[in-house]
C-alpha cells in the first residue's frame, strides 16, 4: 500500500520546520560568538547542537544520536582542537560523570524505603523488559538487534535500533523497511568498518585492523596511512594482555 499523501506532507512540514529552528538557534548565530562569551544555557542547550543541525543539514533528518557522541563518528567535526572548541565549547565525559558520583549508597536503607513504598524502576530498559516478559504487560522499547529483514537498505545481520514489541514472548523487533538514501549512506560508512573490525577478531587478522582503522572517518581525518598504523600499534602495545592471537 502507498504511503498517505496527507501524512507524508505533514512530515516534510515538520522536517523542514525543526531544520529551520535548529539553524536558528544553533547555526551560523553560535559559530560567531566567542564561547567565553556564552552563558551556560546556551552552552548546554544551544551551542552544543550545533553537530546535530549541521548532520540534519545534510541529510534533511534530525539526527538523534547526542551532538558530543555523534560527532566522535565523522570527519567533520574533530580535525583540530580550534575546530572541536568551535563545535563541542563544554566537555562532556560520561566516564568522569560515572567516576563522579559518591560512593556511599546504602543498601539497607534502599531495601526498608523500597518495603514502604515499593520498588521503582529507574530510566533504564533492564526492569521494564524483565516486567513485560514476567507479566506480559506489552511496551515499545527501542533495541540494537541483528538486521533480519528490518531495514532493507542496510546489510542483513548487522546491528540496528529499531522499534521492538516486549511481552511474555519475548523481545520481537518491528521492520521499518527502507531508510531515506542520506540516512542508509551515512549508516553504511560506519557498518563497512564495524564489519571489518568484527572480521580482524574472526580471523585473527592485525592487517585488517589497520585497514578498519584507517577506513574511519574520524581516523582519516586527522592522520596519515603511517601515523594510522603507528597508533594501532601503540594500541596493540597497551592491550597486549587482553588481546590473545592479535597481540602477536
Amino acid at each position: 500500500m502507498p504511503p498517505d499523501p496527507v501524512r507524508q506532507a505533514d512530515v516534510g512540514e515538520l522536517l523542514d520546520r525543526i531544520q529551520a529552528v535548529m539553524n536558528e538557534r544553533h547555526g551560523a548565530r553560535m559559530t560567531a560568538v566567542p564561547a567565553g562569551e556564552l552563558s551556560e544555557d546556551e552552552i548546554y542547550q544551544g551551542r552544543n547542537e550545533r553537530v546535530r543541525t549541521e548532520l540534519m543539514n545534510l541529510t534533511g533528518y534530525f539526527h538523534s544520536e547526542s551532538s558530543h557522541h555523534a560527532s566522535e563518528y565523522w570527519a567533520w567535526f574533530r580535525k583540530s582542537p580550534a575546530l572541536v572548541s568551535s563545535y563541542l565549547p563544554a566537555r562532556w565525559d560520561y566516564f568522569d560523570i560515572c567516576t563522579a558520583h559518591p560512593d556511599d549508597h546504602d543498601v539497607d536503607s534502599f531495601i526498608e524505603e523500597s518495603r514502604r513504598t515499593g520498588l521503582r524502576p529507574p530510566e533504564e530498559y533492564g526492569a521494564y523488559i524483565i516486567d513485560s516478559m514476567t507479566t506480559g504487560t506489552k511496551r515499545i522499547i527501542y533495541g540494537n538487534v541483528p538486521n533480519h529483514g528490518l531495514i532493507s537498505n542496510l546489510p542483513a545481520g548487522s546491528c540496528v535500533e529499531v522499534a521492538c514489541l516486549v511481552s511474555d514472548l519475548g523481545v520481537r523487533p518491528m521492520a521499518y523497511g527502507e531508510l531515506p538514501a542520506a540516512c542508509a549512506a551515512l549508516n553504511n560508512v560506519q557498518i563497512n568498518v564495524q564489519s571489518l573490525v568484527v572480521r580482524a577478531a574472526l580471523e585473527a587478522s592485525r592487517e585488517l585492523v589497520y585497514t578498519a582503522a584507517a577506513l574511519h572517518p574520524l581516523t582519516g581525518a586527522s592522520l596519515t596511512l603511517p601515523q594510522i598504523r603507528e597508533m594501532v600499534d601503540r594500541l596493540f602495545g597497551a592491550e597486549r594482555p587482553w588481546l590473545g592471537e592479535l597481540a602477536a
